[in-house]
């Protein structure tokens, strides 16, 4: 009985310190989240900030799925159209505080990465050791694309009047030569069904 109650102990405390050193090593793998994104973060743009979801999306929500009927794998990728339009309002940050976890850049890559994840593994938990592991290499990501740097600002071109002038004329000189393509197109098909018309005239 001693040994039965021993036993049943030291599994006890075999599971709870297998779930304590889970906990633990989640939480080392959000610090180095936290520690990797710089702590002083730039504002976010709404234009940014839908750039960045897709190409993040667009990069990490790929992966392979048995095909329905075929016995093979096929690749898979994640849709964008949620967030493509209109990204969180938590996603933009444009004064205030853009250095914390609830708003600016952290709150988008910690968002996207549980997307992500939900996406990738269906079953698995949240804030779990892979999307922790997830939205440490979309931190990395960023980083090296140098995105916080505002590479992915619309680009504002000012224009001289001899420059939008030029522009304009191109446009027009485009457009007559869609319509000129368009007008020949039609007079060859008005000649083939007038053709068809006298031809079917005739035999009656």
């Amino acid at each position: 009985m001693k040994t039965t109650n021993v036993n049943s102990f030291i599994n006890e405390m075999d599971s709870k310190m297998a779930t304590i050193d889970k906990i633990m090593t989640e939480k080392k793998k959000y610090a180095e989240c936290n520690n990797t994104l710089p702590k002083e973060l730039p504002y976010i743009t709404k234009d940014e900030a839908v750039r960045a979801y897709k190409l993040l999306v667009r990069k990490f929500g790929r992966k392979q799925t048995r095909h329905p009927w075929k016995d093979k794998w096929m690749n898979r990728k994640m849709s964008v159209h949620r967030f493509e339009k209109n990204p969180r309002k938590c996603w933009v940050c444009l004064s205030g505080n853009p250095h914390g976890l609830h708003r600016g850049w952290r709150r988008l890559i910690h968002d996207v990465s549980h997307l992500v994840h939900r996406w990738l593994r269906p079953k698995a938990p949240h804030h779990c050791y892979q999307q922790a592991d997830l939205e440490l290499e979309m931190i990395k990501f960023v980083l090296q694309k140098d995105w916080l740097n505002g590479v992915l600002k619309t680009k504002v071109v000012v224009l001289t009047k001899d420059e939008k002038r030029q522009k304009k004329l191109k446009h027009y000189k485009d457009l007559i030569n869609k319509w000129q393509r368009k007008q020949k197109l039609a007079i060859t098909f008005i000649r083939k069904y007038n053709r068809r018309v006298k031809y079917l005239d005739g035999t009656k």
